[in-house]
């Protein structure tokens, strides 16, 4: 029952020896990139219709990726591709290729509300399906990469694809605190959301028990702010769930800085026209030389 419940965490080392950053590609950008497929991904979900699990695993598979291969050596777009389409078979709701990359190419090159896709104020762009065609010569081409990197994944993983997610202990931590409420669980959840953009990689360094009691205390307090009544908790109530206060507060503060995070990151690529984030790695060391 405890595997079931926990995840394979990050060593000090990987940590540490990021690949990405020893190939020669700034931390600022690195961990830019990173949130940028992690958008994508999120926003394909939703086009999609994927339940977050699905799509929180896909962020997680990715962020496990690049903690052991190089934005250099593995592309981006095809890491997402292949993180999504390994995420929906695990969690049981099954993407076909073509519709995942459909979705994409549409997100990369037509306007649209997701942060990493590109600003226009012409109305024309909008309706023209010319620019997010896919040939068949394209489709096949990136539907081989995608498999050629799902493979790559799982050898990275040494098949050890388990992801444990703490949105049901949410449920159930709110449940034993007698404070099981409608609002509070949806601000737990999506303090747990936003965290999954953080650079941090929280969800890689810490287990989702400890997640889940963050986030339902960031909630808590915030509707004790705006006046809720159900969201008073006994003291050290934490402690109940296996969490020391340090490591609650560590956590905190990484929640309460991811939202300032993804909102620089949407800034610096929004100033772009959002045609600047370098999704293979041709783009990728154009990128490099821009920061040189």
């Amino acid at each position: 029952m405890v595997s079931i419940l926990s995840n394979p965490l990050a060593t000090p080392s990987q940590l540490l020896a990021n690949q990405t950053e020893a190939d020669g590609v700034p931390s600022s950008l690195s961990k830019s990139l990173l949130w940028a497929g992690s958008t994508l991904i999120q926003s394909a979900g939703i086009l999609l219709r994927l339940p977050q699990t699905t799509i929180a695993t896909a962020i997680v598979l990715l962020q496990r990726f690049y903690l052991v291969r190089s934005l250099r050596s593995s592309p981006l777009l095809d890491s997402v591709h292949a993180a999504v389409f390994l995420s929906s078979k695990l969690t049981e709701h099954p993407v076909k290729p073509r519709s995942l990359i459909n979705v994409t190419t549409y997100l990369q090159h037509c306007p649209s509300p997701s942060p990493i896709s590109p600003v226009s104020d012409n109305e024309q762009a909008l309706q023209d399906p010319d620019s997010y065609f896919v040939s068949e010569h394209e489709y096949y081409a990136q539907r081989t990469r995608m498999l050629d990197t799902e493979a790559e994944m799982l050898k990275a993983f040494g098949f050890q694809s388990w992801c444990a997610l703490p949105y049901t202990l949410v449920l159930n931590y709110a449940q034993a605190l007698d404070c099981l409420d409608e609002s509070l669980v949806r601000r737990a959840i999506a303090y747990l959301n936003d965290a999954l953009m953080a650079p941090s990689l929280v969800f890689l360094t810490h287990q989702p028990h400890m997640l889940a009691v963050a986030a339902l205390y960031l909630a808590a307090r915030s509707e004790g702010e705006s006046g809720g009544g159900s969201a008073k908790l006994p003291e050290g109530w934490w402690e109940v769930f296996d969490v020391e206060r340090e490591e609650l507060g560590f956590l905190v503060a990484v929640f309460e800085g991811a939202a300032k995070f993804v909102e620089e990151q949407t800034g610096r690529w929004k100033r772009r026209g959002g045609k600047g984030v370098p999704w293979d790695l041709e783009a990728l060391e154009e990128e490099l030389q821009f920061h040189g």
